[in-house]
C-alpha cells in the first residue's frame, strides 16, 4: 500500500487482526463490521487519513460478502467517519476539533 504524507496506513493483515471476527452481536454483519471499524478509528488504531482496504479485498480477507463491506462503509460514511471517492478509495475522514467553529475560532 502506498503511504500518504505523514500518515501511517494500516496494512491489510494488521487491519484484519483488528476486525478478524465479524459475527453479529445483535443485528447484521455490516453493523458489526462498522462497529469494529468505528472503534479502531476512535481509538486511533486506524489513524485519520488512513486508506481503508478496497471493498472486494476486505470482503475476501474476512470471508464475507462484498455487500456487507459496502453497507459497513456506507454506515461510516453517513457518520462522516470516512470519505470515499469512486475509483480512488475510502479514507478515514479528518474530524473538526470539538468546540472549535468551522471558521477556526
Amino acid at each position: 500500500m502506498s503511504r500518504r504524507a505523514g500518515c501511517r496506513e494500516p496494512d491489510q493483515e494488521w487491519l484484519i487482526e483488528l476486525i478478524h471476527d465479524v459475527r453479529p452481536t445483535s443485528g447484521a454483519r455490516h453493523r458489526d463490521l462498522a462497529r469494529q471499524l468505528r472503534t479502531a478509528i476512535a481509538s486511533g488504531e486506524v489513524p485519520v487519513g488512513a486508506r481503508l482496504p478496497p471493498q472486494r479485498e476486505l470482503a475476501r480477507l474476512l470471508s464475507i460478502g462484498r455487500t456487507t463491506v459496502v453497507a459497513a462503509y456506507n454506515l461510516l460514511r453517513a457518520e462522516s467517519l470516512v470519505v470515499a471517492r469512486q475509483g480512488a478509495g475510502t479514507w478515514v475522514a479528518r474530524r473538526p476539533v470539538p468546540g472549535r467553529r468551522p471558521d477556526g475560532q
